[in-house]
């Protein structure tokens, strides 16, 4: 039952058309430390394990729930030797591939069989799943991009499925890859911190061109 259902979304997602909204005026996906989504900065121990909540922070489009999301988690720099695993959370119904990228590419999409949904209201924190790592020493980035398998080419970028059923509305939750106003980077929905690796805040990464100047420097 969960396998046909996920595909009949996926073969949604392929006609669904682009839903007219700037992002990032439609919610954020981040890393946290706490499944409360209030400390972005993770700790690991000293033995390199620690564990990760991703969680769905709703606006805009997203304020009344969602039914899916497709995104990756790029560990920047990749840590050879280091190993994960993504628990989805108990409500998925669906779940394609694995969201980490510790250097050899990674992305996922998930699927619900019910819409999400906390409160109906902006500001939701909907947890979509946890990471947890092993062997992960040193301090690193954990960056929500898009995900190197593309489940709509019309939304190369960190995305969410609307609880609009059976046309299942995609909604954008960055700038899409290839976006001038990007410079050639990729488009970031968040930047999580490892054991404080920013050297000053972590969060959600604004990606209206009037503010990309300002965040760049998180990308070299």
């Amino acid at each position: 039952m969960r396998r046909s259902s996920l595909f009949a979304v996926l073969g949604v997602l392929t006609a669904t058309s682009a839903f007219a909204a700037s992002p990032p005026n439609n919610g954020y996906i981040g890393l946290f430390n706490d499944n409360s989504g209030t400390d972005c900065d993770i700790r690991i121990n000293k033995a390199g394990n620690g564990k990760a909540y991703v969680v769905m922070v709703t606006a805009g489009a997203t304020s009344a729930g969602i039914s899916g999301a497709a995104f990756k988690i790029s560990i920047e720099s990749p840590q050879p030797g280091a190993t994960s695993a993504w628990n989805p959370n108990g409500n998925v119904s669906g779940n394609v591939g694995d969201p980490v990228d510790n250097g050899s590419g990674g992305g996922t999409m998930v699927t619900y069989n019910s819409c999400q949904t906390v409160t109906g209201l902006a500001g939701d924190h909907i947890v979509l799943g946890t990471v947890s790592f092993n062997n992960m020493t040193g301090q690193h980035l954990l960056k929500v991009k898009p995900s190197d398998t593309i489940y709509n080419s019309n939304f190369d970028c960190p995305s969410a499925l609307l609880c609009d059923g059976p046309s299942y509305t995609v909604v954008a939750l960055t700038l899409k890859r290839g976006d001038s106003a990007l410079g050639g980077e990729d488009p970031v929905s968040f930047v999580s911190s490892i054991n404080g690796a920013t050297g000053t805040s972590c969060g959600f990464v604004a990606t209206e061109q009037t503010s990309w100047s300002s965040v760049k420097s998180l990308f070299r």
